[in-house]
């Protein structure tokens, strides 16, 4: 008994010597932090006030040396008013000779602005100047910048245009006058640091103006080329300075020139581009504030260790009467685990590692697992039951593997013992050395009800996930797809409401803003359709196509994208001999406008965006197979996301990216439709050069449209071809020569120039030009004002991919002909040269409201409906087709009309669903059920932004005899009533009731 208590004595001591070490460290480190602490805050704060002090010393210097520049610009412009009034050489000579007594310049010049001068002397020369200042004299503005007179040291010359006039036969477009750089140094000098600041004022680009330096650096003509030869700055580094130079920004740095420190301080300075910089050795800046900066910390650090070492002593004079409270509170506390063990859902154990006798269980073993402690103390083999339930060999022992003060954790099923009940523990088991043995401690925390709470979330989330992927599928589908036609029709309407009184322009705008609405009006139907979204299924229906009006609607679309991000948009089409054909307009749009949206999306402003579409032969008769590449120089993609960028929901995880709005699943619809059509895409990209996709279609050709290619009038003629792009130049020849002509091509515009003025000497002038607006060397208007200059008088078509209405007059009076819009195609070509030779009439303005089959004046119409503005514009389309219209604003009013009407005074009645009152469908029944068969059997169509199927079965079934879906297409509409009213009631689909 005495050898336990004395051993127990002695961990004691040892603990609480192992305490006072510990504490004793740790307060070592504090202090030690606490210095290097303070050493950091002196050094920011000795680096912060050096740079703020030598910022405002230069920045006194840069300030007089805009007064110098106001000082001289002002005598300048007030020498420049007595000039113009002075003609008087001997006077002008005495009052430049006064000025130079008072102002101090060195040379006063009459200048030229291509840099010849004049002085008062009559000597003449030539400023070598640094800048040039032609175009700023040209333009009225002062000037200051370096010159350089041979036999003369660099000077810096003040000029201003505000005098012109000749003195001595000497014409001269401003004054000016100049010093020489020690003039200007006497201002800039600073007298602090004993002399040893030196400053520069310098351009953006590093190129000296003021040279103010002791160093034997020589003479300095560029500030980046001390960097480079003196110091150890990288070239991105120096670049940095050069992009901070431009930006105008003000900033100190320390720099290391020849192995010695310096502060650098530069600030945008007033006059013109020019940056003020300021060098100065930082040991002399920062003398004084070393010896403060010592003699303080030196001070701090005995304060510290003082104060350490009264705090050691306190705390160590703590631990002793801590440590006594300790040995109370484990006593307490190992009743107080007796009594916590019963209310918690964990078992504890310890067993001996030898013979995994258990040393102690905690009295809950009873109620978590069904043994009491005296089974799990005499049965060992219940220890079993604690294995990992999917172990490969469940005999095996899981506990001999464990070292001391090593742990491992598994999970665990078991059957409670007395109530058969499943349930699941997480098992910790640790190894730990007690008086020199080694044990195991055993912890099972009972884990069924966590379980059962993540299986049933897990269940909730499933279905929360399944719900919400078909909602992101629906909401990715309608955004993807509506916003960009959605923005051809605001775009357009706007350009409609600013050119009102432009009847050609806004019959042009509605034109596109029906054709981007009826594709919107597609989509949307497609989107409703809810049952074809759940099914996965979607059905191609082919209709005549044509492959020129897909492209051209396609550009005007995109338009408004193309220009809100500042984009080149170029689309073109290569030997397309069959440019009609059989296809899914509307999907063969989704892939496009999908493909296209992303070019622009991921491609950043002043990025090119191009579409090429090009004819190959097909593999069966009378299909020919189309490739289809769009290709931008964005962002690119890595090589990991190429691999599943048609999987569905799949984006790539960048910065740019991330940014950029999508739900990724643009490109499985367009993989789907390209399969669907039996077609292929692949894509090709670089990540930071840009993406291409390339998809390749077979389309059936329409040989019933396939026109006579030659026109006879241009047959044998010469033509000649001007673009800048080759595969443009051999395509359109391609097209000539199919349609008679002669053809040859060049890429430049001033070859075209001395091509037609040749073929004009030899006797074998060109018929025809067709020239690109935008060439490199000459826009398209200025070759064919040269060509006019030279009296042809030849067809000349400008060839374009932008909107030319800009353009039209300047093209016209230059001598333009006729336009053409890129992509180009043989129907295009051939209608264009047709109209510039004459051959073509002017086409009749296609309608924007179909034309009727039959005469519809004096019919009568009861049209019902809630909405004012739906009311208003159905009630003036009918009324263009000879309609009588009449209204009834609900259901009730409808059938109240109807039933007070005479049989005959209506011929028909347009209901729609949704109103107040009463709906169509009740007012439908009401009318059905009227005694006067004449008046029940009225022909009721409906008209209803309900378009799914259960609503078209919905309304036949209430008696209606037909179903109008809105947004109201006018064909339908127009087809419908004219085969309801020409066959009375109709062949009705609804039974009567």
């Amino acid at each position: 008994m005495d050898s336990k208590k004395h051993n127990a004595k002695r961990k004691k001591r040892v603990v609480r010597k192992r305490v006072r070490i510990a504490v004793f460290i740790a307060f070592f480190i504090g202090i030690i932090l606490s210095v290097f602490q303070y050493f950091r805050f002196v050094s920011k704060t000795v680096y912060e006030e050096s740079v703020s002090h030598l910022t405002e010393i230069f920045h006194q210097s840069d300030h007089m040396l805009k007064e110098l520049t106001d000082k001289n610009l002002t005598y300048l412009h007030m020498w420049g008013e007595y000039l113009k009034s002075t003609s008087g050489e001997s006077e002008i000579r005495d009052y430049i000779e006064k000025a130079q007594e008072d102002a101090g310049f060195l040379n006063f010049y009459f200048l030229s602005a291509d840099g010849n001068y004049k002085m008062v002397t009559g000597e003449n020369g030539y400023l070598g100047l640094q800048e040039n200042m032609e175009e700023e004299i040209r333009q009225g503005n002062d000037v200051i910048t370096n010159v350089a007179v041979p036999g003369k040291s660099q000077m810096l010359v003040f000029a201003t245009p505000r005098a012109h006039g000749s003195y001595q036969g000497f014409e001269y477009d401003a004054i000016a006058i100049a010093y020489e750089n020690s003039d200007i140094i006497k201002v800039l000098d600073i007298s602090v640091f004993n002399g040893n600041a030196q400053s520069y004022v310098v351009h953006p680009d590093g190129r000296v103006v003021v040279d103010h330096s002791s160093e034997s650096w020589g003479k300095v003509y560029n500030f980046f080329g001390i960097l480079r030869e003196h110091s150890n700055m990288s070239e991105e580094e120096i670049l940095s300075i050069s992009e901070k130079f431009n930006a105008g920004h003000t900033d100190a740095m320390l720099v290391n020139l020849d192995g010695r420190n310096y502060y650098l301080v530069y600030e945008k300075s007033d006059i013109q581009d020019w940056i003020f910089l300021g060098l100065v050795k930082a040991d002399i800046v920062n003398a004084s504030m070393n010896r403060l900066q010592l003699s303080t910390m030196l001070l701090a650090s005995v304060v510290v260790l003082c104060i350490a070492a009264f705090l050691i002593s306190l705390i160590i004079q703590k631990s002793r009467i801590n440590l006594k409270k300790k040995d109370s509170e484990i006593l307490y506390r190992d009743e107080l685990f007796q009594k916590l063990s019963m209310n918690v859902d964990d078992v504890f154990l310890m067993l001996d590692a030898r013979t995994y006798q258990t040393d102690y269980v905690s009295p809950n073993v009873e109620k978590l697992l069904g043994i009491t402690v005296e089974q799990i103390r005499k049965d060992i083999c219940v220890l079993e039951k604690l294995n990992p339930g999917d172990s490969e060999d469940p005999e095996k022992n899981y506990l001999e593997g464990i070292r001391v003060d090593e742990q491992q954790e598994w999970d665990f099923e078991y059957v409670h013992q007395k109530t058969g009940e499943q349930r699941w523990f997480h098992n910790i088991a640790m190894g730990s050395e007690v008086n020199g043995k080694k044990k195991y401690i055993l912890v099972l925390s009972d884990r069924t009800s966590d379980k059962k709470m993540n299986q049933a979330l897990s269940e909730a989330v499933h279905a929360a996930e399944t719900a919400n992927r078909a909602k992101s599928t629906f909401l990715s589908n309608m955004s993807h797809d509506i916003r960009t036609p959605m923005n051809a029709i605001i775009g357009f309407t706007t350009l409609a409401v600013s050119n009102i009184d432009d009847i050609k322009k806004v019959r042009d705008y509605l034109g596109k803003i029906l054709s981007s609405s009826n594709h919107l009006l597609s989509l949307i139907n497609d989107i409703l359709d809810m049952s074809r979204i759940e099914s996965g299924k979607i059905n191609l229906e082919e209709t005549e196509v044509s492959l020129s009006d897909v492209l051209h609607d396609l550009k005007t679309i995109v338009s408004g994208q193309i220009h809100a991000k500042q984009l080149e948009l170029y689309i073109d089409a290569m030997d397309v001999t069959n440019e009609d054909v059989y296809c899914d307009k509307t999907r063969l749009n989704q892939v496009l406008l999908n493909l296209l949206s992303n070019a622009v999306k991921f491609t950043p402003a002043g990025g090119t965006v191009s579409v090429r579409l090009k004819q190959y032969p097909g593999t069966k008769s009378g299909c020919e197979r189309y490739e289809i590449r769009v290709k931008d120089n964005g962002i690119g993609m890595s090589p990991e996301f190429v691999q599943k960028i048609f999987s569905p929901f799949e984006r790539e995880r960048t910065s740019t990216v991330s940014r950029t709005q999508g739900t990724g699943l643009g490109m499985a619809i367009t993989k789907n439709i390209v399969d669907m059509m039996g077609g292929t895409i692949e894509v090709q990209t670089e990540q930071g050069k840009g993406t291409e996709f390339i998809v390749r279609l077979p389309f059936r050709v329409q040989p019933e449209n396939h026109r006579v290619e030659k026109i006879a009038e241009l047959e044998g003629l010469k033509a000649l071809v001007v673009d800048d792009d080759f595969n443009t130049c051999d395509s359109v020849t391609k097209m000539l020569v199919k349609v008679g002509m002669r053809s040859e091509w060049t890429l430049s515009g001033k070859e075209a120039v001395l091509r037609a003025r040749q073929s004009m000497e030899l006797g074998d002038a060109f018929h025809a030009y067709i020239i690109d607006w935008r060439l490199p060397d000459m826009n398209g208007i200025e070759v064919t004002r040269q060509i006019r200059s030279l009296g042809d008088d030849t067809p000349i078509i400008i060839l374009t991919a932008y909107d030319w209405s800009d353009i039209e007059v300047e093209a016209r009076a230059a001598g333009v002909t006729a336009f053409c819009a890129k992509p180009l195609f043989m129907s295009d070509i051939r209608e264009t040269l047709m109209a510039a030779i004459g051959q073509k009439q002017a086409e009749a303005e296609h309608p924007i409201l179909p034309a009727a089959g039959s005469d519809f004046r004096g019919r009568h119409i009861l049209l019902v409906e809630d909405n004012e503005l739906n009311s208003e514009i159905a009630v003036e389309i009918l009324n263009e087709y000879g309609f009588l219209v009449d209204t009834a604003e609900n259901g009730a009013e409808a059938v109240e009309k109807v039933q007070h009407s005479k049989p005959g005074d209506y011929d028909l009645v347009l209901m729609d669903v949704q109103m107040p009152v009463m709906n169509g469908y009740e007012a439908t029944k009401q009318i059905r059920a009227l005694e006067n068969p004449a008046l029940a059997g009225i022909t009721i169509l409906a008209m209803t932004a309900n378009a799914f199927d259960e609503d078209r079965k919905k309304a036949l079934e209430c008696g209606m005899d037909g179903f109008l879906s809105k947004p109201i297409i006018m064909e339908e509409l127009i087809g419908t009533l004219q085969k309801n009213l020409e066959h009375g009631t109709g062949t009705s689909e609804k039974p009567r009731g």
